[in-house]
């Protein structure tokens, strides 16, 4: 049977692991473990949250975006700038200031997910609407949120919001855009994304359910923000003769797209942070929040401003982006195009599939042999959960002993114990 691989956005240091189990224990779907001192990944099972790469203190767990020189390769290239972004800069610098610094990177046009905000709330509106039969509908935007759900709630997968995000939807309106104005062929235009998260990263170079390549590489935050500051402390005169989209940035924080979308005949809620992800994703299971029509799910708490390749504390940036909005001048986008893509259901992704996930046996009989046998391994555990083992828990470790990956020894509870007997 072939084992399908799966790109992830960061990558593992082994000679700075110093096997401290930090991400063992943060980990939502335990796919972290550490054997022989080093750390290991089970790719199936990595959502690519970041909790793991913010947790570790030896970069042993680092992002691997793209090298900013990638953008040379294309005859033309243009950046989608997550709003996230504005919140990362003091209030003394202009948001125009900013995308003019970005533009000066060598990009050829500069594009701001915020300026169709209006129209993902049209978008989103007319899904729930058209889709009553499924109840309720989760959004779709996060891609570690939907790798949990193919993960650990794949019964979940038909309440998916089925359709590109903000980004998305820019990425493939722009390249077809400038292939027409500049009598380019689409393969020779560059789609860069400005992220701000490990999943963000891992859903440019392998979106879920896409029916068309989108993206040709993306940036983090990071990366961007300090070649942006290098600009701007130059000095150098920028060209902010244009319109920015600052009305609409606030998307990007936990609550306001709920908010947005809600109205007298749509119900929503919004829930940030994987841990209550999880929780809230459960109910759904249960049919405990059949009530609401639309949930917005998000890992990062207070959205997309906690994601790990941000700089600024989540908090402050959040606090920018609302002064930013509250101020902005409202300029109106002409997603007339758009929308008539739209109508032509160019922007609709193919349904999600669940991930194939580890089995004790796919002989059923053996399987149930395993689970006898992992069950009076249980027993013999003493059911501290303290990660010392390198297994995420007591259950996590009787499961690797069963399938040959750990020794019971592995526990040290356990080998202190019979030390203390054969004295």
């Amino acid at each position: 049977m072939t084992i399908k691989r799966y790109y992830h956005g960061f990558e593992i240091v082994k000679d700075n692991c110093t096997g401290c189990t930090s991400c063992v224990r943060v980990c939502p779907t335990e796919a972290m473990r550490v054997r022989e001192g080093k750390v290991e990944i089970d790719a199936t099972r990595c959502i690519d949250c970041g909790n793991c790469v913010s947790v570790c203190k030896y970069k042993a767990l680092v992002p691997h975006p793209d090298p900013l020189e990638k953008i040379r390769k294309f005859p033309y290239s243009a950046a989608i700038v997550t709003s996230a972004f504005a919140g990362q800069f003091s209030e003394n610098i202009s948001y125009k200031e900013v995308l003019a610094a970005v533009k000066k990177l060598g990009f050829n046009l500069v594009i701001e997910e915020s300026m169709i905000t209006g129209f993902m709330v049209r978008l989103i509106r007319e899904y729930v609407r058209e889709n009553k039969h499924i109840r309720p509908i989760l959004s779709s935007n996060c891609p570690a949120v939907v790798r949990l759900i193919q993960v650990r709630f794949p019964s979940l997968l038909p309440n998916l919001l089925l359709m590109e995000s903000p980004m998305g939807i820019l990425a493939q309106y722009y390249r077809q855009k400038i292939a027409d104005e500049q009598k380019l062929e689409p393969e020779e235009i560059g789609i860069f994304n400005i992220i701000p998260c490990i999943a963000e990263l891992t859903a440019t170079h392998a979106p879920e359910g896409a029916r068309q390549k989108l993206y040709d590489g993306a940036f983090s935050i990071k990366v961007i923000y300090n070649e942006v500051k290098q600009i701007l402390n130059s000095g150098e005169k920028l060209d902010t003769d244009f319109e920015s989209y600052d009305a609409g940035l606030a998307w990007t924080l936990s609550g306001v797209e709920a908010d947005l979308v809600d109205c007298d005949d749509i119900r929503t809620l919004s829930v940030n942070g994987i841990e209550n992800v999880k929780d809230v994703l459960s109910k759904v299971e249960d049919h405990y929040l059949d009530q609401y029509d639309y949930i917005v799910v998000r890992n990062c708490k207070n959205g997309c401003v906690g994601g790990v390749l941000n700089v600024e504390n989540p908090f402050v940036a959040m606090s920018r982006i609302k002064k930013l909005t509250k101020e902005a001048r409202k300029v109106e986008f002409d997603d007339s195009e758009i929308s008539e893509m739209n109508r032509q259901d160019a922007f609709k992704v193919d349904p999600i599939l669940p991930r194939s996930m580890m089995k004790l046996d796919p002989d059923i009989k053996i399987a149930l042999t395993k689970m006898k046998k992992l069950n009076e391994i249980l027993t013999q555990l003493p059911g501290l959960n303290c990660s010392a083992c390198g297994s995420p828990n007591c259950y996590s470790l009787a499961e690797d002993i069963v399938q040959g990956r750990a020794a019971l020894d592995d526990c040290i509870i356990l080998l202190k114990q019979t030390k203390e007997e054969e004295k």
